[in-house]
């Protein structure tokens, strides 16, 4: 009986040594890859292998105006957000600091507000943080969130010059990490 039943559970057993060499090769592969960027946060980057154009995002401003964010030549960092997310708030500063180094004069940062806060709300957000290099953008009927299939805040996508994903960072990071901030400014 025992050997009908090792014999059943052995091809289980097979599949499960077989997922987890699997994984462990394939993030192996992605450590040595990224291992260079920002240290201890790569966990929370993504990479697109195969990116996708993206459409022209439409956002609402702060004077409630419908924006299209474009690509002009620049390299944007869409960031999502919420008034009510701690690590959104820890990494906002950092966030606006980043607008701030001369070698990244290539840079566009769109923080959007994917709560159904008002924009006073989020006005008050970015003065509690003392936020003085970032304009407030809101995602109301939460439709740019669908779009790029948010699975949670705070998320960053990274777009290249010419309107593609080129990263994807799930989580709050201190976007001051003078690797990441080097690795941002060759990237283009």
């Amino acid at each position: 009986m025992k050997t009908l039943f090792m014999l059943k559970l052995g091809p289980l057993i097979l599949v499960v040594n077989l997922f987890f060499s699997i994984s462990s090769f394939a993030e192996t592969n992605y450590q040595e890859k990224t291992k260079d960027i920002i240290g201890g946060e790569l966990r929370k980057f993504i990479f697109s292998g195969n990116p996708n154009l993206l459409p022209r995002p439409l956002v609402i401003d702060a004077n409630e105006n419908m924006v299209e964010i474009g690509y002009d030549e620049d390299i944007l960092i869409i960031n999502f957000w919420a008034t009510w997310c701690a690590p959104c708030k820890k990494e906002m500063p950092s966030l606006d600091l980043l607008l701030t180094h001369k070698e990244l004069d290539n840079l566009k940062i769109f923080p959007i507000n994917v709560g159904q806060d008002s924009l006073e709300k989020s006005a008050e957000f970015f003065d509690d943080l003392k936020i003085k290099n970032l304009k407030i953008y809101n995602d109301g009927p939460i439709t740019l969130a669908k779009k790029f299939g948010l699975r949670g805040v705070p998320t960053s996508v990274l777009i290249n010059k010419d309107g593609y994903e080129f990263a994807r960072i799930i989580g709050s990071i201190n976007f001051e990490d003078k690797k990441f901030i080097a690795w941002l400014s060759n990237y283009n």
